[in-house]
């Protein structure tokens, strides 16, 4: 009887709190997904990969304020190697979550955001671009999907929408020749090296016409590296020490010390659809102050694992033998790269009411400017029976191996 009691109690206050704090607003759901079968994937025996499943959740609560929310699968699967079979596991992820205030002329958004850089990272849905997969420089120079902690403030003058983001910062010990693995995700994100900030801005006072820029900057601080160690050394003279037939194993010249690395991303895109002609770009730089980074050759060592020091084979251990590294540090100071797409849609001469286009993509990236670039080079085909629909064929080269892909796309 008390069970039953305390039952109806609480449900009539539930009632009655919930009729208080009920809200005049909707509850809407959206989502994407995308399939991919790469002919040229798995030493040319093809793989199939639906690569992304996404789902979005909104709620408007009044006119001003809303949340938005985005949880992304990727590769079919999230689960231990047992659970996979041994397969390469899949992600999970929380790619928006934020409290949004806007109204009309200024907004305001708190929670898991997305940096407003370039085209691809804030709109990558499939059907809104060309190709099979993102362009490789949306990996490389912009690593989308890029999100983190954070906020963001935004508006709109006439023509022209500003964007002002801050989220934690990138970890500095993973910054390389790109910022991909140095991304937090939201994970133990801190503002120590003082907001990763975006400023973007945009205008669309052209018809079929959008430019856009941004620049975004952080300042993390890296770890400090010690000394590595059995490297070979050289006398005064620049020689080979040996003694008999062994190297005389030192300290490596590699130790650096802890201090911030500076990091400034800038990037102009821009995008015409008009009249069936359809052309985007996007170019970006990457510039890196003190990211220096640990250089040691690899060495070549025999069956019972010990270092080869006769390289030439001449049976004698000499200055004539490969030169061993003494410990080096390197220094990556810039990355670069862009894309260019180039459509017609032909389904307007055929008299379709669909989209079908015919496109071609030149791109050229270079994670390290000092070294050489990768250069791509697509043509391909898209159809899409509805807007939010789309299938996809495309072909070339990238970095000098073939491509051939086939996929679909959806939104809603």
């Amino acid at each position: 009887m008390k069970k039953m009691l305390l039952l109806i109690s609480s449900l009539f206050i539930s009632i009655s709190f919930a009729d208080e704090f009920v809200e005049d607003g909707t509850t809407t759901i959206g989502g994407y997904g995308e399939m991919h079968y790469d002919m040229e994937g798995n030493s040319g025996d093809g793989k199939l990969d639906f690569h992304r499943f996404i789902f979005y959740i909104k709620h408007q609560f009044n006119s001003e304020w809303s949340m938005m929310s985005e949880v992304e699968v990727e590769h079919n699967m999230v689960g231990s190697q047992a659970a996979l079979d041994g397969n390469e596991g899949g992600y999970l992820a929380m790619e928006q979550a934020h409290l949004n205030y806007f109204n009309g002329t200024w907004g305001w958004k708190g929670g898991v955001v997305l940096q407003p850089v370039g085209i691809i990272n804030e709109y990558h849905e499939p059907p809104t671009f060309m190709s099979v997969e993102r362009p490789e420089y949306n990996k490389r120079i912009i690593p989308t999907t890029w999100f983190g902690n954070g906020f963001a403030f935004y508006g709109a003058m006439g023509d022209f929408n500003w964007n002002v983001t801050m989220t934690g910062d990138l970890n500095a010990d993973e910054i390389s020749n790109g910022i991909r693995s140095a991304r937090m995700k939201g994970m133990g994100e801190t503002t120590e090296g003082g907001w990763l900030t975006t400023l973007q801005g945009s205008w669309t006072g052209m018809d079929g016409l959008k430019v856009g820029g941004s620049y975004t900057m952080n300042s993390p601080t890296r770890s400090a590296s010690e000394n590595q160690i059995n490297c070979a050394t050289y006398d005064a003279d620049g020689d080979l020490v040996i003694n008999g037939d062994a190297l005389v194993l030192g300290d490596c010249n590699t130790a650096i010390a802890e201090a911030p690395l500076d990091v400034t991303l800038t990037e102009f895109n821009a995008t015409w659809s008009k009249n069936n002609l359809y052309a985007r770009m996007e170019y970006g730089m990457i510039d890196y102050t003190n990211n220096f980074h640990q250089d040691v050759a690899d060495t070549e060592v025999d069956a019972n694992g010990d270092p080869v020091l006769d390289t030439n084979g001449d049976g004698s251990i000499d200055d004539d033998d490969a030169t061993w590294n003494p410990g080096t540090i390197t220094e990556i100071k810039s990355s670069s790269g862009y894309y260019l797409d180039l459509g017609y849609n032909v389904g307007s001469l055929l008299g379709w009411d669909n989209e079908l286009y015919l496109w071609t993509r030149t791109s050229s990236y270079n994670r390290d400017d000092d070294g050489d670039a990768h250069d791509i080079s697509l043509f391909g085909v898209t159809y899409k029976p509805s807007n939010n629909i789309s299938f996809k064929v495309e072909m070339g080269e990238s970095g000098g191996k073939d491509v051939m892909r086939m996929g679909l796309g959806y939104m809603f």
